[in-house]
């Protein structure tokens, strides 16, 4: 059985066929929480008008995508690890429950509660001035209406 040993990032070199990166490189290139969170807000927002317009199946699916990041932002950045995961629990699980039974005054409140949750763990680390809107227009680039 082989012994974990750390090693520092700097000392451990991916080569590539396009070159050579660390592991401190890599870890570099991955998307900040910034980067994740601008990708949570924008599957959030579909999510809300694929739900209102009955399309339940790309709202679930942009709830499970978006689980993904809040899961990514916890390995990428581990100071917040601890505050998504309650999220996830006392909030988002809610949404998810919501979307399975397609029910959206359900939904709805979910939804408005974990913009509140978000903007009291905002205001946790330091960033008040962070605040989610939801768009009063469903977005551009999916059609969230429902089957036709």
């Amino acid at each position: 059985m082989a012994r974990e040993v750390s090693i520092p990032g700097s000392d451990v070199v991916a080569k590539t066929r396009h070159g050579e990166l660390t592991v401190d490189e890599v870890a570099d290139l991955l998307p900040g929480g910034a980067e994740i969170m601008e990708a949570f807000g924008r599957r959030y927002w579909v999510m809300y008008y694929a739900a209102r317009g009955g399309n339940w199946e790309l709202a679930r699916y942009e709830w499970r995508e978006s689980t993904k990041l809040l899961h990514a932002l916890a390995k990428t950045r581990p100071k917040y690890a601890e505050d998504l995961a309650q999220f996830e629990r006392e909030a988002y699980a809610k949404v998810g429950t919501a979307l399975e039974a397609a029910d959206f005054p359900a939904f709805d409140r979910a939804y408005r509660a974990g913009i509140e949750a978000s903007d009291t763990y905002h205001a946790k680390w330091g960033k008040a001035f962070i605040r989610f809107t939801l768009p009063d227009r469903p977005p551009d680039l999916l059609d969230v209406g429902g089957s036709r």
